[in-house]
């Protein structure tokens, strides 16, 4: 019999008989003990936080979180959903609604449950993003705010930005969240441009930064992929190129592009099996067919391009990016009418095949969504692979 903390044993001593042995408490070694808490959801782990000192000690320290994270990474992936009733609800109603599910990869259908609520007074478009960063999920508003949560310890923190855009990115080094956020307005005879980095400290203390480059004309949200930030942009004579922030040594450079992959924004930049890549969709002719742009080289500004058939044509939809096995995500911009199912397909670019998952719990839900006026043109947006987080900052 085994208890977290002690550990109950028999032992027996010289002639002792069975009746003369005695039950001992043997303190259980702290590294056992943390490996056993690394198995418990992170919802439980914030409750055992109250339970002792050790307990608190041990789950608050930057080595079991790193070791928690690791571990969700590669056993406690899931996907997020989020959506936002800014445009119909009462002020008293408006709310951002962060749902989530578990991969599961035979499955054709799963169900979606909702994980936190944040009060959410402002209106999102169809563009609008709500990526997971290292367990952390950033949303950017139309009111130039910035928000920041972890699902797992309920941690909500909203930045004040200065500019138009902003993107949540992190330093696996140095351990830190930094938001670029450009303030220089584009549209404006500048010679150069203005860009914010703010660091999120691990106690709550918000430090700010400026960067400056050459003048530039971003027209995609940011994407992180292993510690830089990359946006669709052009340059001052119009030439496509990718932005690429450093988020360790906060710094800027660009990458050239082919013409083809950032055609008036019509390409969505994803992360591919953990480098940048760029799905072109002709806007003139039905989403049946896309073209795949992969970042070969950085530094030589090297991209190959591949060329996918869909087995039928998309509608209204969009790509958050890949899950683990490389299949392509296409998800709605928007969720369907009520009574409608909400559909999430994964395209299979080896296989060249396609497969429906209908997810549950969401668009099907017609109470729910007719008291939060989640009715007819709500956007939604999904993140794949959130990794489970019980950092805080």
């Amino acid at each position: 019999m085994v208890l977290l903390g002690t550990a109950i044993i028999k032992s027996s001593e010289g002639g002792c008989n069975e009746n003369d042995q005695k039950d001992k408490l043997v303190p259980i070694p702290n590294d056992l003990e943390a490996e056993i808490l690394t198995r418990l959801p992170a919802k439980s782990l914030m409750k055992l936080l109250c339970v002792s000192k050790v307990w608190s000690s041990i789950i608050r320290s930057q080595r079991f979180i790193d070791s928690y994270y690791a571990l969700s990474s590669s056993t406690r992936s899931r996907f997020t959903v989020t959506c936002c009733n800014g445009v119909s609800a009462p002020a008293e109603l408006k709310r951002l609604f962060i749902f989530s599910s578990s991969f599961e990869v035979k499955s054709s259908s799963l169900v979606a449950k909702l994980d936190m609520t944040i009060p959410f007074d402002v209106v999102l478009y169809s563009n609008f993003k709500c990526p997971s960063i290292h367990g952390f999920l950033s949303c950017y508003s139309n009111n130039y705010q910035f928000i920041v949560c972890n699902l797992s310890t309920r941690q909500v923190i909203t930045l004040p930005i200065k500019g138009p855009c902003a993107s949540l990115g992190y330093d696996p080094i140095g351990r830190q969240f930094k938001a670029l956020n450009l303030v220089s307005s584009p549209d404006r005879p500048l010679k150069f441009l203005v860009h914010e980095v703010i660091t999120l400290g691990g106690t709550g203390e918000v430090s700010r930064n400026q960067v400056t480059t050459a003048r530039y004309y971003p027209f995609t949200d940011g994407l992180y992929i292993n510690g830089s930030i990359y946006y669709g942009a052009w340059d001052e004579r119009l030439d496509p190129l990718i932005a690429c922030f450093d988020v360790r040594y906060e710094n800027i450079s660009f990458i050239k592009v082919p013409t083809d992959p950032l055609f008036w924004g019509d390409s969505i930049l994803i992360d591919y099996r953990g480098t940048l890549a760029s799905i072109f969709v002709n806007a003139f002719k039905p989403f049946q067919s896309f073209g795949l742009w992969i970042l070969e080289d950085a530094t030589k500004h090297e991209w190959s391009k591949k060329t996918f058939e869909l087995p039928f044509p998309l509608v209204n939809m969009t790509s958050p990016g890949t899950n683990k096995a490389g299949e392509i995500i296409f998800a709605p911009k928007y969720l369907p009418d009520i009574g409608q199912p909400l559909f999430i397909f994964y395209y299979n670019v080896e296989k060249k095949d396609m497969r429906s998952v209908r997810l549950h719990g969401i668009a099907d839900d017609e109470e729910f969504r007719r008291r939060y006026g989640l009715l007819r043109e709500t956007y939604v947006t999904i993140s794949p692979e959130h990794v489970e987080s019980i950092a805080s900052l």
